[in-house]
């Protein structure tokens, strides 16, 4: 009974072992994602000045739609995790088909969206050329998007299941098809029309397709997932309430990848005014801070999966020890990562560029984006938790409170007025980003601590 005691007070090094494991794969899969978003630019490059510049333009509209119908997705993994915690394993089958048709229904909402979006680019610049190249991205890659949210679907079946490793092995063949593929069609290869800058969208259409069709066949002829696979492929017609039950709790979820993506974006727009230094700076310490934040997103994610589980079998000390374990690692990994962006920051910067002027700029900001890391590794840590725990409600409101009332009125008036300081530029821009992160860190700290009162309460209440 003591060893139990303390097993519920403490982080468990057991349980340790099991986060990471499951956190990794992840991880490789989202540097997969950033290395392709990276190979578009690259290729896209070679290509000229203005089909860069389109692909960067056109991915900034798309993917905000894009990461909000995935985020709704991502609460699919949690879900089967508890079932299969409360040994339900007969309805995972049933679950991960009601995913695929909330994929197919979010296709259904978000291809329109992208198709009218692609309108909005003769409202932001006068240069005809990279509009119109700007467009003809988002149509071919808005085609892509079915087989990305189901691929979607069917990796959150594998995390729920303890298996992030078949999303890793796809989403590395995916970046590796994605550089032949982007040549094919940005330059016209083996018969195929010269699309320029649009050939990036359509190369990662038809990679979404492929890594779709590779996790389907993992998923089918995976042992494990035999007994229900029947229930995966079925074409009956969906249960409204079980379709209601996921939106309710997947929505708050993509909202709040929204609203931060979208702080980003506006933040840009801030400096824009101010300069190519103030700007190209900002761009390196954000490309430094995303690759960064890939390591705790992936332990967030860990994290929903063993809450989710142990919550599940309502076992109070394994639930505890996970939450635990996970704030343990996440510090951890944001300790490394301090230390790391401080102490190299300059050779960081060389690696982007070696003007003076950029490199004394993007240095202090780096210092900043390392500040960053403890409030944004502690909030999105705090949603894995509660998405765990299926309380996802309140994430919408804490999210878009701390960044568009907190967070973004914070970064426009230290980059662009004086009214508290001298206008910061960049430097005002990163210190808003931590102010509006700490807010949110604190409020979903306190909705942690709230949530797991509530549910170990309920916990005891069964085990008695």
């Amino acid at each position: 009974m003591e060893g139990n005691k303390k097993m519920n007070k403490t982080w468990n090094l057991k349980e340790m072992k099991k986060l990471i494991p499951l956190a990794l794969p992840v991880l490789v899969v989202n540097l997969s994602i950033v290395g392709m978003g990276a190979v578009d630019a690259i290729v896209a490059g070679r290509a000229g000045v203005t089909d860069m510049a389109a692909v960067a333009l056109g991915s900034s509209v798309y993917l905000p739609v894009a990461l909000f119908a995935c985020g709704v997705l991502m609460i699919i993994g949690p879900v089967i995790a508890n079932m299969r915690g409360k040994s339900h394993e007969s309805r995972v089958g049933y679950m991960t088909n009601h995913g695929l048709w909330l994929a197919f229904m979010l296709s259904l909402v978000s291809m329109p969206v992208i198709y009218v979006l692609r309108n909005v680019f003769g409202w932001i610049s006068d240069d005809a050329a990279m509009c119109q190249m700007a467009s003809a991205y988002m149509f071919a890659i808005m085609w892509g998007l079915p087989a990305n949210l189901g691929f979607v679907a069917l990796k959150s079946l594998n995390e729920g299941s303890n298996m992030t490793r078949p999303a890793m092995y796809v989403g590395l063949c995916g970046l590796l098809l994605n550089i032949p593929l982007n040549y094919m069609f940005v330059f016209g290869m083996y018969g195929f029309p010269r699309m320029g800058g649009a050939g990036c969208g359509a190369a990662t259409a038809v990679i979404f397709y492929i890594e779709f069709l590779l996790m389907f066949l993992l998923v089918y002829f995976n042992p494990k997932h035999r007994p229900y696979r029947r229930h995966i492929i079925s074409w009956r017609r969906p249960t409204p309430s079980v379709i209601t039950h996921l939106v309710r709790l997947g929505v708050p979820i993509g909202v709040s990848q929204l609203c931060e993506v979208m702080l980003f974006c506006a933040a840009a727009l801030v400096l824009a005014p101010l300069g190519e230094t103030q700007v190209a700076s900002h761009q390196i310490a954000g490309n430094v801070g995303g690759l960064v934040f890939m390591l705790p997103l992936s332990v967030g994610l860990a994290a929903s999966i063993r809450v989710a589980y142990h919550h599940g079998r309502n076992d109070l000390a394994g639930t505890r020890s996970a939450i635990l374990s996970s704030y343990v690692l996440v510090l951890t990994i944001c300790l490394c990562t301090f230390g790391g962006i401080t102490l190299f920051r300059e050779q960081i910067v060389h690696l982007y560029n070696d003007s003076e002027l950029i490199v004394s700029t993007a240095s202090v900001l780096l210092v900043l984006a390392a500040a960053y890391q403890l409030p944004d590794c502690l909030q999105v840590l705090s949603v894995g938790v509660l998405r765990g725990f299926r309380d996802t409600a309140s994430i919408t409101f804490i999210t878009f409170f701390s960044y568009w009332m907190v967070g973004f009125p914070a970064c426009y008036i230290l980059a662009r007025t004086d009214w508290i300081v001298p206008a910061m530029g960049a430097r005002g821009i990163w210190t808003g980003f931590i102010i509006g992160l700490a807010v949110a860190a604190v409020l979903l700290l306190w909705r942690v601590r709230r949530t797991t009162r509530r549910e170990f309460s309920l916990m005891r209440q069964a085990g008695e």
